[in-house]
């Protein structure tokens, strides 16, 4: 072999070695990451049984398997891409029966959680980058990076709201997953949509979510933004917890006012439909005596607003708002009264879960308004 063969040969055995070794180091990657994401709530199949199987939902598997497990997210993804954020349907665009949603894999013994290929194609890209169709929360999330991906799930699913809606015809609350709407300024009562309420944080940071709950973050797919990361931007001294104080302390301002209008209209509370947590069942025609009910908070059941009734006893009762009636059995609380708005704005930032970090501005406007609203 002459020199300029060894040469070959020397320079062939080193790209071997350095692809072996870039191999071996997206494996140790791979495993790493999906040991973060075993840890993460995506990851939780008996959520994904409960919320996205046909055994525990129906038809309405069609509903929650969008977003609670990985078939029906990839079944949905293009109905969400060619104009329907609606439920998942079968191919000719007919509502999605339960055999057609079992067949997808959305039943106990094969439904899959939120896994890597719900959110990733094969090469690892994001299947959603830069801009958002227009999500179930009724509005698009543009030029939001690779946040667009996390943005197709977390919102508030129910569509546009008119913010000046005199009544909502609904006791319905935000889905719990809040984020983009709050990210984006958008779903709010008392509050007019303007550019001024989308968060810094869904435009000027490159990639909304993904660079504080991936990039900036060691244990990137545990998705759990680290408790510092607000110091990467904003200095040592502006923390999470700073944020936060004031947000919870405005929330709570918000819950005592609903709560105080509640109260003054106990007296005309006769029947609810009253909900167990511990069994998941409801009782209906649930006659209550209100001298027993002593105070009140907010909860969210089924999707709708509701109440818990603490009681003299140190029991509670609990009610979806719609169901709480008077002796001829009408809603003490009609759809147009205050507190359903209230009660919508309070459960949409509540439910975004960062407590006003996503962004500070539009969550205390909407919260400031909702207490002038209320007065």
């Amino acid at each position: 072999m002459g020199i300029r063969g060894m040469r070959r040969s020397v320079l062939l055995a080193a790209m071997v070695v350095v692809l072996v070794a870039g191999s071996v180091a997206l494996a140790r990657a791979q495993a790493d990451f999906r040991a973060q994401w075993a840890r993460s709530k995506h990851a939780n199949r008996e959520l994904a049984r409960l919320e996205a199987t046909v055994e525990k939902r129906g038809p309405m598997a069609a509903h929650c398997g969008r977003c609670h497990a990985e078939q029906g997210y990839l079944a949905w993804l293009p109905q969400l891409e060619s104009g329907n954020p609606g439920l998942i349907t079968r191919p000719d665009g007919s509502p999605a029966d339960e055999a057609y949603l079992s067949n997808l894999g959305l039943n106990r013994f094969s439904v899959r959680p939120v896994t890597c290929a719900a959110c990733h194609q094969a090469n690892f890209k994001l299947r959603v980058t830069a801009t958002t169709p227009v999500l179930p929360a009724g509005f698009r999330a543009v030029g939001v990076g690779l946040g667009a991906q996390c943005m197709t799930c977390h919102n508030t699913r129910n569509g546009a709201i008119t913010w000046n809606a005199p009544d909502p015809r609904r006791y319905t609350a935000p889905h719990t997953s809040a984020q983009a709407d709050v990210l984006m300024g958008k779903n709010a009562f008392f509050v007019p949509p303007a550019e001024a309420t989308i968060s810094p944080h869904a435009t000027f940071i490159g990639d909304a979510c993904v660079t504080c709950h991936v990039r900036f973050n060691k244990e990137s797919h545990t998705f759990k933004a680290p408790a510092t990361v607000c110091t990467r931007c904003h200095g040592a001294d502006v923390t999470a917890a700073r944020v936060k104080s004031s947000t919870e302390t405005l929330l709570h301002e918000v819950e005592k006012a609903i709560a105080a209008r509640v109260m003054a209209a106990k007296d005309r509370i006769a029947v609810i439909r009253n909900w167990d947590p511990q069994t998941d069942r409801y009782t209906d025609n649930f006659k209550v005596d209100p001298a027993q009910i002593v105070s009140v908070n907010l909860v969210e059941i089924h999707g709708q607003q509701g109440l818990k009734f603490n009681l003299r006893t140190g029991g509670a009762w609990y009610s979806q708002l719609g169901s709480v009636a008077d002796a001829a059995g009408k809603p003490v609380f009609a759809t147009g009264d205050p507190i359903v708005r209230a009660g919508w704005n309070y459960f949409l930032i509540e439910g975004d879960d960062s407590f006003g970090v996503h962004n500070p501005r539009f969550a205390r406007t909407v919260l400031l308004a909702t207490l002038d609203a209320l007065k």
